[in-house]
Order: C-alpha cells, then structure tokens, then sequence
C-alpha cells in the first residue's frame, strides 16, 4: 500500500484486471480488519453525481462507539464548551472530559452548558477527573428534509415575532423573541450532525431521506442560511429593545410590513422547493423574492423621502431585511441545482 507523501488518509491501489472486461481494486487490510470484513462479504460503491469519485462502505459498518478524549487542561470555559459542541456535530458517540488532577467547577459548569444546547446529550459518568457524555440521536428517528422544515419554521417565527415587537414597541416581546433562538441553534446542531454521520455513513442517506453528493451538501448550504436569518431575526428584536420604545404607526408600519410579509411568503417559498425540488417551484419562488426586492426599493425611498424617527434604527431594519433575502437566494440556488437533477428535460449533462 502506497500512501501519498503528507497524508494519511490517501492511498494509491493499481487496477488489477479481472477476468475480461473487469478491473478490480483492492482495499487497506487495516479498514478491512476494522470492519471484519471477510471473502463474499457486500460492499457498497457510491457515485458522485459527476462520476468522478468512488464512495465504498461495507453493508454493515462496524457500530464501535468511539470514545474522543478532550483534555480541558489546555482550554478556557468557553472553548470546553466549543470543544464538546463541536465533537457532538462531528458525530462522537462517547465523549470524555479530563483533567490531570481535577476538573473544577467552570469545567462542569461547560459541559452542563453544552449539553442544555444539544439534542440527546447526557452526562453518563463522572468523577473528580473526568466527565463522559453520551449523545443518543439516532439518525434513523430524523429525516434531514422534515428538519430543515423545523429550522425554518423556527426562524420563521423568531422574525415574525421580532417584527411584531417592533411594530408594536414592546421590549418584553422583542426579548422573548431573542430567547427563542437558542431552540434553533439546538437544531441546527442536530441537523449537522446528521449531516456530518451521513458523510461518513452513506447507507443513512435513506434513512435521512437526502441522497449521497450535492444534495447533501446542498441541505447543509440551506441549513446555514436559517441560521444566518435567525440571527438576523436576533437583530431586528436587538433594534427594537435599544431604539423603538413607542408603537410604530402610519407608512413607516405599513412598509415594514409589506416588506416582512412579502419576505415571510419567498422564504417558505424557497424552502419548499428546496424540500420538494421541482422547477416551477423554483420559478415561483424566484418571482416572490423579486417582490420582496419591490417592496424594499419602495419602502426604503420613503425612508429617505419622509426621515421619520428613529431614521438610523428603520433604515438598519429594512437593510436587515435585504439580507434575509439574500441568503433565500443563495438557497434559492440550491433549489435550483435539485430541480435541475430531477428534471432532466430542463437541464441535460454529457452528449445527447
């Protein structure tokens, strides 16, 4: 086995002809021992969708749950709980916290913090030097479309209701708005840590109902525009608590929400075409985001028109909104590419 000079994780195998019209290819006698693989054993080869790269898995990978050793020695609080976070996306099973001599109070009070922000992760043992924690999600229990669903209806109305503690002046509102974001990010770190197992795995692509290739890394693309909008969600209930103290009336709360109306309708759009790809969907999503863009242009010229107060504030809310709409359209682009896979009178690869 020749292994390529700085990396361990790529060999170089040499086509051995296999009777007359078959090449076959052998695989490292480490991940085969690994795997237990013996002679008739099935494997399976995936594609990427340019068929220029083999995926190979045994049918039955081996299920050892991996124990990953963090040693909180080196790390602040925060980055403890980072470490731990990031595992728990990777898709570690068992993760183990120690210290030489004792973890303290900080180190536990990181772990507890990553486990409230985490989906199926508990403590399973402690002592004075270490912690280990298990995560139970099973990825057969997740679909990552029904997901992705989840996280933007999630977002959906963490901005809905930051918008309406706008524009009704309400502080306490706006602040709930911004408790709400912590479900969201619990999902988000699910749905890439199905991402990520799946990777790793591809038999799961059944399972979490998202083929093997772009459409993952698609999903995982859209995924991150929720996040990015549900902290522009977090914003506008920021602008609301600190600069709108009073109810918003007249053109000011009509544009406001026209333009939110309009965005609310092109998000879910997206979405739906991202979860159900079809071209017409694609096109009707595209035809609602060019509303919003309508919407903006006009609200934002009577901005300047009008200068109503608090100018700064408003003038942030609907620049806030522009960018919303600009990651459903980067989704957008990814809808797009499924409704192109799926529809192969639209678009066609290679010679007719």
């Amino acid at each position: 086995m020749g292994r390529v000079k700085g990396s361990d994780l790529r060999i170089r195998r040499k086509a051995q002809q296999l009777g007359s019209s078959t090449l076959a290819v052998s695989v490292p006698a480490e991940w085969a021992h690994y795997h237990e693989l013996t002679k008739g054993d099935e494997l399976i080869v995936q594609r990427d969708e340019n068929g220029n790269s083999l995926l190979i898995t045994p049918n039955q990978p081996a299920a050892e749950d991996v124990e990953t050793t963090i040693n909180a020695d080196a790390m602040s609080t925060d980055a403890l709980s980072r470490a731990v976070i990031t595992q728990y996306v990777l898709g570690r099973g068992l993760i183990r916290i120690e210290a030489d001599e004792s973890l303290d109070a900080e180190h536990y009070d990181a772990v507890l913090e990553a486990e409230r922000r985490l989906m199926g992760l508990g403590i399973v043992e402690e002592s004075a030097t270490h912690i280990t924690v298990r995560c139970s999600v099973d990825p057969d229990d997740f679909e990552l479309p029904t997901l992705l669903g989840r996280l933007g209806r999630t977002e959906a109305t963490i901005r809905s209701s930051a918008v309406s503690a706008l524009l009704d002046g309400d502080t306490d509102a706006a602040q709930r708005a911004r408790n709400r974001g912590s479900q969201l990010e619990k999902l988000f770190s699910l749905f890439l840590r199905l991402v990520f197992t799946t990777y790793r795995n591809p038999r799961l692509n059944q399972a979490v109902g998202v083929g093997t290739g772009f459409p993952l890394i698609g999903y995982r693309s859209a995924a991150q525009d929720v996040s990015l909008m549900a902290g522009i969600a977090d914003d506008i209930a920021t602008i609301a608590i600190e600069h709108v103290t009073d109810p918003l009336e007249g053109p000011v709360a009509d544009d406001i929400r026209s333009v939110h109306d309009a965005l609310d309708t092109a998000v879910e759009k997206v979405r739906n075409a991202v979860i159900d790809p079809d071209y017409e969907l694609v096109t009707d999503a595209r035809a609602s985001l060019q509303r919003v863009d309508d919407h903006s242009a006009a609200a934002i010229d009577r901005l300047e028109t009008d200068r109503p107060e608090p100018l700064l504030a408003l003038t942030r809310v609907h620049f806030l909104f522009e960018r919303s709409a600009r990651h459903a359209r980067d989704t957008l682009d990814v809808a797009t590419h499924l409704a192109f896979r799926e529809s192969p009178d639209v678009v066609r690869h290679g010679a007719n």
